[in-house]
Order: C-alpha cells, then sequence, then structure tokens
C-alpha cells in the first residue's frame, strides 16, 4: 500500500517562515515536520511513500533520498507547475499501484492506519470528524453523501487523509490544473461510492502561524 503525501505546497500563510522553503520541512521539535508524518505511518507498518511536490523539491528531496536513511522507500512526483491537489495526483498516478492513502505533508495524526486500510479494504473511503469552524461534508451513517467545499457549515470536515482506488483519477480531467476534493470526492459521494470513518479532532496542523505554533509546543513537550 502506497501512502501519497501531498507537499508541493507555498505555505503562504506562513510568510517568511516558508521562503526557500517547502512548508512541510519547516523544523519542529527538531526535526522537519515531514518526517513526523513519515513516523506516524511507518510506525503503523506502512513504509512505501511518495512524495507529490513541487515549491523546493529539490529540499524535500535532499533530506529524504530514497527514505532508506529512515528506514522506508520514497518515490517522488514532480510538479513542473502548480496543477492543484488533483492535477499532482494525477501525475503521480504510475507510482500508486492500484490503491493508495492519500494525506497531505502538513498534516499530522497518530493513527491506526493499517487498521483503517484493512477495515476499508473494497472500498473509497474518507476520514471526517465533526466540524470546529467549518465544514465540507454529510455524511449518513458510513457513507458520505455530500462534500462541498464551498459550504462550510456542512456538519462534518474531511480529516486530511483518505483510501482510495487508483481508478478514481479517471473522474479528473486528462490535463490541467484540478481539484481531488472537489471532483472526486464530491463526485463519489454523489454517486453513492464514499465509505467514511468518523475520528476525532486529535491531530496537528501547520497550516497557519497559531496552528504552527500549538504544533510545536505540543511535539516538543513530548520529544
Amino acid at each position: 500500500m502506497k501512502v501519497a503525501i501531498l507537499a508541493g505546497g507555498f505555505g503562504t500563510r506562513l510568510g517568511e517562515l516558508t521562503r526557500g522553503l517547502p512548508k512541510p520541512m519547516i523544523e519542529v521539535a527538531g526535526r522537519p515536520y515531514l518526517e513526523h508524518v513519515v513516523d506516524s505511518f511507518a510506525s503503523r507498518g506502512l513504509r512505501d511513500f511518495v512524495f507529490l511536490t513541487g515549491y523546493r523539491s529539490d529540499v524535500i528531496e535532499q533530506h529524504f533520498g530514497d527514505g532508506s536513511r529512515f528506514d522506508v522507500r520514497i518515490a517522488y512526483s514532480r510538479e513542473s507547475e502548480p496543477l492543484g491537489t488533483g492535477g499532482a495526483i494525477r501525475d503521480a498516478r504510475s507510482h500508486l499501484g492500484d490503491r493508495f492513502i492519500l494525506t497531505f505533508g502538513d498534516v499530522l495524526r497518530r493513527f491506526d492506519y493499517d487498521r483503517f486500510v484493512a477495515e476499508h479494504a473494497n472500498e473509497n473511503c474518507l476520514a471526517v470528524y465533526e466540524r470546529i469552524y467549518v465544514g465540507n461534508t454529510v455524511i449518513d451513517g458510513d457513507r458520505v453523501v455530500r462534500f462541498d467545499k464551498k459550504d462550510p457549515e456542512l456538519p462534518y470536515i474531511d480529516a486530511g487523509f483518505s483510501l482510495m482506488n487508483a481508478s478514481t483519477i479517471d473522474m479528473l480531467p486528462p490535463s490541467g490544473a484540478a481539484s481531488f476534493e472537489e471532483i472526486v470526492y464530491a463526485g463519489l459521494a454523489a454517486r453513492g461510492e464514499l465509505a467514511c470513518e468518523v475520528v476525532d479532532q486529535n491531530f496537528f496542523d501547520i497550516g497557519t502561524p497559531e496552528e504552527l505554533a500549538r504544533t510545536r509546543a505540543a511535539l516538543e513537550k513530548n520529544s
């Protein structure tokens, strides 16, 4: 099972902290944040990664290499221009196999990903939690029945990871920029083909200076 990590964003909300540095490479608790993300999967036996890189991909590749230094395997899919999450995943298809976990390089959760993969072995599944500030998801039992990033009043929000069949990539346009979430998640939900699992709100993010400060405080306390 491959773990696809979207790590190509500019991190503009972090200002000077990401000038010349990919957001997932910001140091947290003495090492790049992306190392913590990799560890969260490797500790559950998921050791095959595909890094979907863009801005300053060289920084990530120089640090991680083929992954052997971290006892994992890493392949790279590099954007030559920003293509959104959908375009990045479409370009990485040859690396992903028949099924893959999709997650983000700025979101960290200590979670039993191995159990998640086993329990949802034959379906596309999106992890969600009850919204704190904004939402994008409606569920009915164990199914997502609506996904809409433009409606912040929806009762659930995606938790930043999912388990996908590679065939879902066919839902994307054949070229150009695209949002995987807005096309694939929304399309699967409309067809009743997206399962869900409700998870807790215990996660870390570094998308804003405030979230970065909270994450640093928590991880440094436990390091």
